[in-house]
């Protein structure tokens, strides 16, 4: 990834309703730092069991951790892997269409019919040059 990872909230997030409720500005802020580090994992948005979610975050912020998967906030997997509910739903690649398109691009010049001429490496150079 170029530059430096983001991750998207809306604007309605403090008052989601699972947000809301929660009982305290502590709990709220951790909601925040877990899907901050859920995005710089090998699987965006989960983590591999309770013990590394544990290990990417602070003490404090961990001892939240109980309240945001009983509110549906964090998810737990059936092989004990924990994740940001709604994750793909919110957090959606905004280079995904440009990266799509510029491999249509390159498929259909793969696949292009030849015309039946052929250039030397110096007129390739030449063209590309420019």
């Amino acid at each position: 990834m170029k530059g430096r990872p983001w991750a998207k909230f809306d604007v309605g997030t403090p008052r989601d309703p699972k947000v809301a409720t929660l009982t305290s500005d502590a709990a709220r802020w951790a909601f925040v730092v877990v899907i901050l580090a859920a995005k710089e994992q090998d699987r965006p948005g989960g983590f591999e069991s309770l013990d590394h979610l544990h290990a990417c975050v602070s003490f404090s912020v961990a001892a939240n951790i109980p309240e945001l998967i009983e509110k549906g906030l964090l998810a737990v997997d059936p092989d004990g892997g924990i994740h940001v509910a709604k994750w793909t739903k919110y957090q959606i690649d905004p280079t995904k269409a440009e990266r799509s398109a510029r491999y249509r691009e390159k498929v259909k010049a793969i696949h292009a019919p030849r015309t039946g001429t052929t250039e030397t490496i110096a007129e390739i150079v030449r063209r590309t040059v420019r």
